[in-house]
């Protein structure tokens, strides 16, 4: 039997996931049925995530674990500003795990889904 997001009205696949929320500066989720009904909802979307030096990774949502690292396929690496390669230093990649521990910022179509200093 296939499960329907509650959000998005489609099919999701099976998520490794638990806690990207554990990322999240100000979780506004009452039950852990709703935090995994709603990674659920984010597998397969393009994310763009933000690490802690500088570098910028958009891909799209395979999954995550119960320590906040996020597997992302079909992703574009992005260089940090500071550094000083060429404009084409892009980098494709069909699979990134990105550690949680560096993961400063998620945003999914544009809406910031964490946000965290360190």
């Amino acid at each position: 039997m296939v499960k329907n997001c509650s959000v998005a009205k489609r099919p999701f696949r099976r998520l490794c996931y638990w806690c990207l929320l554990m990322t999240l500066s100000e979780p506004s989720f009452k039950t852990k049925d709703e935090a995994k009904d709603f990674l659920k909802c984010l597998c397969d979307q393009e994310l763009t995530v933000d690490v802690s030096d500088g570098r910028r990774y958009i891909g799209f949502l395979c999954c995550t674990d119960n320590v906040g690292n996020i597997v992302m396929s079909s992703c574009t690496e992005y260089p940090a500003p500071s550094d000083s390669a060429p404009d084409n230093s892009l980098r494709n990649f069909p699979t990134v795990v990105i550690p949680g521990q560096h993961i400063m910022k998620i945003e999914c179509n544009g809406r910031l889904l964490a946000n965290r200093s360190i």
